[in-house]
């Protein structure tokens, strides 16, 4: 019997060591999993370029949502869309194209109650602007204008048609300009927020692989033991 027991605790010695390694080695994988993660949440909202977010070919789901800048000029060229509602009062949402160096970016500038109003003066001169980006709407795509002609939704379609040159696939809402405007347009709150970061599922998978090397050890070492046993077992009744 000395030898079947020897045998069973070398296997126990190995089969906690081995068990102990994979769980190490699971937990190290969970911890770069949470980096990963942690590490694509702060990508997210680390404010990004408008053209390393998107372009007019399109944009990863990702920048949906995202805080956004970019400098250039304004066109002298001016879309209102609405009637929308701000604070209870009906009015306008006022649409200007930014000229970039990497193309044309649309600029949701704010809220005003006219069209015309002196808050929509269209500003000269460089300026840089930040807020969120936004896709653009896609509801009423059949009749995207009033009966009157006015645009009732922000149409990507409409937009370039109305300017003439294709624009960024995603439009920025303002939030802040530099040089300010004065006196400025009420400001249009996101409808999108940022989606999440992507779970790194291949991670976590390394992380479940390691301990279920961990249980199938001891699944071993169970079936070792049985065996020792018989085996120990057949032994004693032939020696009989």
């Amino acid at each position: 019997m000395a030898a079947p027991r020897s045998r069973l605790v070398a296997l126990t010695v190995t089969a906690v060591a081995v068990s102990a390694m994979c769980v190490v080695a699971g937990w190290w994988q969970w911890q770069r999993t949470q980096e990963a993660l942690d590490l694509e949440r702060a990508t997210i909202a680390e404010p990004v370029a408008v053209a390393d977010a998107a372009d007019v070919d399109g944009f990863p789901a990702m920048s949906v949502g995202r805080s956004a800048y970019a400098s250039g000029e304004y066109a002298d060229q001016q879309i209102y869309v609405g009637p929308r509602e701000f604070d209870g009062l009906s009015g306008w949402w006022v649409l200007t194209p930014l000229t970039t160096e990497e193309g044309t970016v649309v600029v949701l500038r704010g809220w005003v109650e006219n069209r015309g109003a002196a808050a929509a003066a269209i500003p000269t001169g460089p300026v840089s602007v930040s807020g969120t980006l936004q896709p653009f709407e896609t509801f009423y795509a059949d009749r995207p204008r009033s009966p009157e002609g006015d645009l009732v939704v922000v149409s990507r379609s409409e937009i370039e048609a109305a300017w003439g040159a294709p624009v960024t696939s995603l439009l920025l809402v303002l939030a802040e300009q530099v040089p300010a405007s004065d006196p400025g347009m009420a400001p249009v709150e996101p409808t999108v927020a940022a989606g999440g970061a992507p779970f790194p599922w291949q991670n976590a998978a390394y992380t479940v692989q390691w301990f279920l090397f961990a249980c199938f050890t001891w699944v071993m070492w169970w079936m070792w033991a049985i065996r020792d046993r018989r085996d120990a077992a057949d032994a004693d009744s032939l020696a009989t």
